[in-house]
């Protein structure tokens, strides 16, 4: 039995994660195991069991992250589930098990790393709900190519992270995939795969969970 880790948002009162994730590692024979910010705690215990670890969707990073002050962030994540992230990434990192960053997940890798965000796109590419094309051109973790891919943000990466580099964009520059040099797999998306049923989505879920040992 192999478990995936994968954190989860979180109000005043409870937990809560689409079931969509759950399904997809399921799907691919896998268990979930989600993480709560308490579990910090038996870190280097869950490391050990967990095979590979996705953080999910969720609201808006606090800009005092970047060091920027709030101008147009929205639904902002608690200090708690950020806070215990990127503990949670850093032990993964250093154990080099997979890690996949979805939308949230993928701006929250970013500032990790030392980069900040745009804390409100405007470009001709309506980026909130919808589908739009992305250009592939780095051969890792998808082949080269472009393709749709749904899209459910306002905020995305302004300035890259350290070590990090981008593997896909939109048609308006706005960065959509990132992965992390010297790493089997650390890689962030901004759109939604868990819920998205294209190609690119399909080939990302199977490259990540190859991975997985």
């Amino acid at each position: 039995m192999k478990f995936i880790g994968i954190t989860c948002s979180m109000d005043e009162k409870k937990y809560f994660l689409p079931i969509e994730y759950s399904k997809k590692i399921r799907e691919f024979g896998f268990y979930p195991l989600i993480i709560t910010p308490e579990m910090t705690r038996i870190k280097q215990n869950l490391v050990k069991i967990i095979s590979g670890f996705i953080i999910p969707g969720g609201g808006d990073i606090d800009p005092k992250f970047y060091g920027e002050k709030n101008i147009a962030s929205k639904n902002i994540v608690p200090d708690i589930r950020v806070e215990s992230e990127f503990e949670y990434l850093e032990i993964f990192l250093s154990s080099m098990k997979p890690i996949l960053g979805i939308c949230y997940g993928m701006q929250l890798i970013n500032v990790f790393f030392g980069g900040s965000l745009i804390q409100n796109i405007k470009t001709e590419i309506n980026h909130t709900e919808g589908f739009h094309e992305i250009e592939i051109f780095e051969d890792f973790p998808l082949k080269t190519t472009k393709g749709i891919v749904n899209t459910s943000h306002h905020q995305a990466i302004k300035t890259l992270g350290k070590d990090l580099e981008v593997f896909c964009k939109a048609e308006d520059e706005i960065i959509e995939g990132i992965y992390l040099k010297d790493h089997p797999f650390c890689v962030g998306v901004q759109w939604h795969p868990e819920r998205d049923k294209g190609e690119l989505s399909s080939e990302l879920w199977q490259k990540f969970f190859k991975r997985v040992k």
